[in-house]
């Protein structure tokens, strides 16, 4: 049987590994995210060249 201090100890550890890993995760998500900036007109083109094709009602 574990003693209170040994069951302490298993979930420290696993607490600390699990944030490790979301920190490590967090890292990478904002990475690719600031790698794969584009120009807000650029981010645009395609909205505006499928709103010049609809027909317009009036």
């Amino acid at each position: 049987m574990f003693t209170f201090a040994a069951f302490c100890y298993m979930l420290s550890l696993v607490l600390c590994a699990s944030l490790i890993f979301f920190a490590i995760w967090h890292i990478t998500a904002f990475d690719e995210l600031q790698a794969d900036f584009k120009v807000p007109i650029d981010q645009g083109n395609p909205l505006h060249a499928s709103l010049c094709s609809v027909p317009q009602a009036c």
